[in-house]
């Protein structure tokens, strides 16, 4: 506390001490997954080992006594490295759940969204340490949102092929028409964005997967449900993005994502809203009958316009403010629960 009233932060040996505890405790919960024996991560045990022995020995790699071992090891580095030493911890207390769960999110993320390709093109890029830093800062806020969606989406299982492979069908056709769901809101934040991390210096192929990024936002929760419901992904996108629109949550949750916790309380509060803004649409889609969700939440916003409107002042109220704070944003959120849950 008194570190940060005069300015400062830790010290490198007090940072060194941070990033090599953290990641002990992230190993320690990824050994408990067993990482080794799943399929999908057999590339990063094999990678621990020269080529020549990979050819010529690799059932002995698969059976090495330390195999889970020297995966975890390897996770648990990687994601401290790429994602900084408090998001773990961050992570089991915003959404309930255990380190397996997060490491298991973080490796489908990293999976799905290809971003061992975007870590590759960052460090490559030429352009200032300070800007590469800056990058690195904003596609790990960004991830870090995507993991809380895969938590979610996951129930609780922590296979990384069986929730690949539950999520990957969704994503894939979203992301194809990701630039033609968007709305207006979230249209205009991905243009703000661009236009930020072209002024970084940041090339073309960099700048597009991070908007890309963005502009999937939650759709891991629409994968979910359309998986589990079978449901049609680009048919629950067009209704989830709907709602968004018509009630104006998009705007309360970029406001959110704008937010600068003080405490830690602060973030939870934060990261709770975030998670509401989006959670309240999947449920609301979630208990929808009809095999089209995209009509469901068209006629039910023909049938509901008094309810509508009611809750739209309160958010243009919000807009009229100027400085929004967080009870503001926390009552927009019980008030949207309110309305999507009758």
């Amino acid at each position: 506390m008194r570190r940060r009233a005069d300015g400062r932060g830790l010290t490198r040996p007090e940072l060194a001490v941070v990033l090599s505890m953290s990641k002990i405790h992230l190993k320690d919960a990824a050994e408990e997954l067993k990482l080794a024996d799943d399929p999908t991560m057999e590339g990063e045990l094999m990678a621990a080992f020269p080529q020549p022995i990979r050819k010529k020995h690799a059932d002995a790699i698969r059976a090495h006594r330390l195999r889970h071992q020297i995966v975890a090891t390897k996770v648990a580095n990687r994601l401290v490295n790429r994602l900084g030493p408090s998001l773990p911890l961050d992570m089991t207390e915003e959404e309930g759940v255990g380190l397996p769960q997060v490491i298991t999110a973080f490796l489908v993320a990293e999976r799905l969204l290809d971003l061992q390709k975007l870590w590759a093109k960052i460090e490559d890029a030429k352009i200032t340490e300070g800007s590469r830093i800056t990058l690195f800062s904003i596609a790990a806020k960004t991830i870090r949102a995507h993991i809380g969606d895969v938590i979610r989406a996951a129930a609780g299982d922590t296979s990384v092929k069986d929730v690949v492979e539950l999520l990957k069908p969704g994503l894939d056709k979203v992301a194809a028409k990701a630039t033609g769901l968007i709305r207006a809101e979230v249209r205009g934040e991905a243009a703000v964005r661009r236009s930020e991390l072209e002024a970084l210096g940041a090339d073309k192929g960099i700048v597009d997967r991070l908007v890309k990024l963005y502009e999937l936002d939650g759709v891991f929760g629409i994968s979910g449900l359309a998986a589990r419901r079978r449901l049609d992904e680009l048919l629950l996108t067009r209704a989830y993005t709907r709602l968004g629109e018509v009630l104006g949550l998009d705007w309360a949750q970029q406001q959110v994502s704008r937010f600068m916790p003080t405490d830690n309380w602060e973030r939870l509060l934060a990261a709770g809203l975030i998670r509401d803004f989006e959670q309240v649409r999947i449920d609301f889609l979630s208990r929808t009958r009809s095999d089209d969700p995209d009509q469901s939440v068209e006629r039910w916003v023909e049938n509901n316009p008094k309810r509508i409107a009611q809750f739209r002042a309160l958010v243009d109220r919000a807009k009229l403010v100027g400085a929004v704070s967080a009870p503001m944003l926390a009552q927009i959120a019980s008030q949207a629960r309110i309305l999507l849950s009758r």
